[in-house]
């Protein structure tokens, strides 16, 4: 005779690895798309590299300065 718990957990597992499924599938479907869009995109023109270089760079700074700022209120 099968338990209620070992019943319970068996279900809870099933429905862990069930959405990871979904999830993996749903990860899969946008990147699919991400890539054909990326695809249509003019990646030989500098102004494109330029402007991904540059934002690139702004992400970094900003994530130096948002670093430091979390330093300075532990200290």
């Amino acid at each position: 005779m099968v338990s209620s718990d070992g019943l319970k957990t068996w279900f809870d597992y099933q429905l862990l690895f069930m959405g990871l499924a979904i999830v993996f599938v749903c990860v899969i479907a946008v990147s699919s798309r991400l890539v054909a869009y990326l695809g249509t995109l003019p990646l030989a023109d500098p102004t494109f590299a330029l402007a991904v270089t540059g934002g690139g760079i702004l992400v970094i700074f900003l994530l130096v300065v948002l670093a430091g700022l979390l330093n300075r209120e532990r200290q």
